[in-house]
């Protein structure tokens, strides 16, 4: 993982990460980005972990959903 820090300068001012992600690694890359993420927020970080594991939770409750309606049919 690359992450490049920057921050611009038009009307508002905001700070940006920018990563390059190695897919053939996507978690070990992901959890990367997360903890790069995590030191620019250090007050928050239980509550973007908290939003990210709804995010997953949520995703991974799809997949178990359409994975048990894929073996329903071979009943």
């Amino acid at each position: 993982m690359r992450c490049i820090e920057t921050e611009e300068t038009r009307m508002k001012s905001r700070t940006l990460l920018e990563c390059t992600v190695d897919l053939s690694q996507p978690a070990p890359e992901l959890a990367a980005v997360i903890t790069a993420v995590l030191a620019y927020h250090p007050e928050s970080q239980a509550d973007i972990l908290r939003a990210l594991d709804y995010e997953i939770g949520t995703a991974l409750a799809t997949l178990d959903k359409e994975a048990a309606g894929d073996g329903a049919s071979d009943i």
